[in-house]
């Protein structure tokens, strides 16, 4: 998987159509578990297409989870 995904990149949620890589990654987390193993999103690139499987997938969603968490108070930087 490419170390930098946009999340407004237009994708394919197989079985569930064309919408947002965003998008796509939330409602393949929000699938039944038996539905979501066979969850894939491809991606069609200027030079190839890829396609994402469900573990990857699953790492994309808590990589945005993790960048959007907010900094806590304590450990933020004293300002001015």
């Amino acid at each position: 998987m490419p170390a930098v995904l946009d999340p407004e990149e237009i994708v394919v949620l197989a079985n569930h159509g064309a919408m947002r890589l965003r998008s796509a990654v939330a409602r393949a987390m929000a699938l039944l578990p038996e539905d979501r193993d066979v969850a894939i999103i491809v991606r069609n690139g200027q030079l190839s297409q890829s396609i994402l499987d469900f573990g990857q997938i699953k790492q994309l969603a808590a990589q945005w989870e993790a960048a959007e968490q907010p900094v806590p108070p304590e450990t933020a930087l004293p300002g001015p």
